[in-house]
């Protein structure tokens, strides 16, 4: 029996505008983190804002949680959790010897392969405009993200090979993501979803990282979490999870791509780095890829694009 969430009826423009909502709150949580790392590591910042949400979800959705079968969301809870997880991981691990730039660029490859990945999957090709506007995506994500000196650099280092297995990890936990929410209930599978990665992170932080002294946290750093944990974690999450019942996940790749836009407005705005014409070209040709994701040609005499 699954735990399919029979309340929540979707319109899929109204979806989309939920993963919108999603990447803003991830790209503009990018300068929440840079203030975090000040004073935590990655892993134990990771592992408290995931348990912390979870223990927020769990007083939110007691009732729903006591209803919902154990047994049948174990294995959707640790697959995507774990997805989840090594994303994470492989994607900061990749970012120890990389610049930001080219590891943001880089884990944006994932939205080239989630087309790919569905197709693996389910046995049916995406259309083609799935695939041009995945390429689109890249190169304005890579326009925003990588400096001269980045993009010079062709040859592939460990860390870039770390990244981008990161980003086939994002992908496989997007591709997951869409497939799960149309049979099992999206904040449910949220719920197991963040827990299973928030203990792993904080078994790995345990392991590996001096622990935080939490006493001596600055102000800005408590309220750095408080936004990672409301908003980049229970709120936007919970997002996309819903939203992919209603949006298929090579489409809705393309919307999340927009989380570098949302984190390079945020750092204009909030730590006055520079806009360049770079920047601006590279805007314009995400939000080009994503209209061509959404066009439907219809050929005369066929039965219409897919």
């Amino acid at each position: 029996m699954t735990s399919r969430d029979d309340s929540i009826h979707l319109n899929p423009w109204a979806a989309r505008l939920m993963l919108l909502a999603a990447a803003a709150a991830w790209g503009a949580g990018y300068t929440f983190e840079k203030i975090a790392l000040r004073q935590m590591s990655v892993q134990w910042i990771m592992g408290v804002r995931l348990v912390i949400a979870v223990a927020l979800m769990t007083l939110i959705l007691w009732p729903k949680l006591r209803r919902a079968h154990l047994l049948d969301m174990l294995v959707p809870g640790l697959t995507l959790g774990i997805t989840y997880w090594s994303a994470f991981l492989l994607q900061m691990e990749g970012l120890r010897t990389i610049g930001p730039g080219r590891n943001s660029f880089l884990t944006a490859t994932y939205c080239v392969l989630v087309p790919f990945l569905v197709w693996a999957a389910t046995r049916k090709r995406p259309a083609w405009r799935n695939f041009l506007a995945a390429l689109l995506c890249v190169v304005g994500v890579g326009l925003i993200s990588l400096s001269p000196n980045d993009s010079a650099r062709l040859a592939l280092s460990p860390g870039d090979l770390l990244t981008l297995a990161g980003a086939v990890c994002y992908g496989m936990n997007i591709v997951l993501a869409g497939s799960l929410a149309k049979n099992f209930d999206a904040t449910i599978l949220t719920y197991y979803e963040l827990l299973v990665a928030g203990v792993l992170f904080l078994i790995g932080a345990a392991l590996t990282e001096p622990a935080p002294q939490l006493a001596t946290l600055h102000p800005q750093t408590i309220g750095a979490l408080t936004y990672l944990v409301l908003v980049s974690t229970l709120i936007a999450q919970n997002l996309q999870n819903v939203a992919f019942s209603q949006v298929p996940a090579a489409q809705g790749s393309l919307i999340l791509c927009t989380e570098s836009l949302f984190g390079m407005a945020v750092s204009v705005l909030a730590l006055g780095e520079e806009l360049t014409t770079a920047h601006l070209v590279g805007f314009a040709i995400i939000f080009v890829g994503i209209v061509v994701s959404e066009v439907r040609i219809r050929r005369p005499g066929k039965a219409g694009d897919r």
